[in-house]
């Protein structure tokens, strides 16, 4: 069998400067409103679904393969592909978080939700086909442990899909000071800048951890009407929507494949 982390209580990374405590206040926040930040996580999730899902179909990952999404939040990705078939597992820190994501699981889906550390897994080695890191990498003091316990868990050949932030001018710029421009409330230190991860220092600790990045892409709102309609309103239009880019100066996305297959 495969090594195990101790069980007990999850004890996070501490971050001084952070603020991942507004999860806990959401509640039904996750899932509707369109003037709080939360709102733009779902718009940006459409994107990180589809990636998911093309990606899985890339390396011949059907429904029925194991899914683990860390920092899960209210299931906005976890949810989706458990309703199309993959047996999806979601941890994170949050109790209010996890139980709106179990409140919400379609009929049928094969989707369970507990807490859980990214930093020290519940979980045996090589014991799931894919990983998410989506949306947490920006949000830990130690991302280098998190990508290593992501290597740890995922089998050979499978799959760990990352986003993130890159540390530069304009990614400051636009995830620690633009969104308030696009909605009302914007939690204080929802982003800290130091915290951002330069692309090469991700493929760095991934491959420390036995992954090999083998696809990266930019990502970045799309600028047309919803987004300048939002600005307007600060509030999220229904029509705005995240698309990808050839440059990863803002945030970018991509994937990593465990070694050994």
């Amino acid at each position: 069998p495969g090594r195990r982390r101790p069980r007990g209580p999850p004890t996070p990374t501490p971050m001084p400067e952070g603020n991942n405590a507004f999860y806990d206040d959401l509640g039904e926040t996750w899932s509707e409103g369109d003037d709080h930040a939360i709102a733009l996580l779902r718009a940006e999730g459409r994107l990180k679904l589809a990636y998911a899902q093309e990606v899985f179909a890339q390396h011949g990952l059907a429904p029925g393969a194991r899914v683990l999404d860390v920092a899960c939040g209210g299931g906005l990705i976890a949810l989706p592909l458990a309703e199309a078939g993959y047996r999806v597992e979601g941890v994170d820190l949050s109790e209010s978080s996890l139980a709106v994501a179990r409140g919400r699981v379609p009929a049928g889906a094969d989707a369970t939700f507990r807490r859980g550390d990214a930093a020290a897994l519940d979980a045996p080695d090589a014991s799931y086909d894919a990983v998410l890191l989506f949306d947490m990498l920006e949000h830990v003091e130690d991302a280098a442990a998190v990508i290593a316990e992501a290597g740890r868990v995922v089998r050979p050949g499978g799959l760990v899909l990352f986003n993130t932030f890159n540390q530069t001018p304009l990614a400051w710029l636009v995830a620690v000071k633009g969104f308030r421009f696009v909605v009302r409330e914007a939690p204080d230190h929802i982003h800290v800048w130091r915290l951002f991860l330069p692309p090469s220092d991700l493929e760095a600790m991934a491959a420390t951890a036995g992954l090999d990045v083998t696809h990266l892409t930019g990502v970045r709102p799309r600028i047309d009407g919803p987004f300048l309609r939002s600005i307007a309103r600060r509030r999220l239009d229904p029509g705005f929507t995240f698309t990808t880019t050839g440059t990863l100066a803002v945030g970018y996305m991509g994937t990593a494949v465990r070694r050994g297959a």
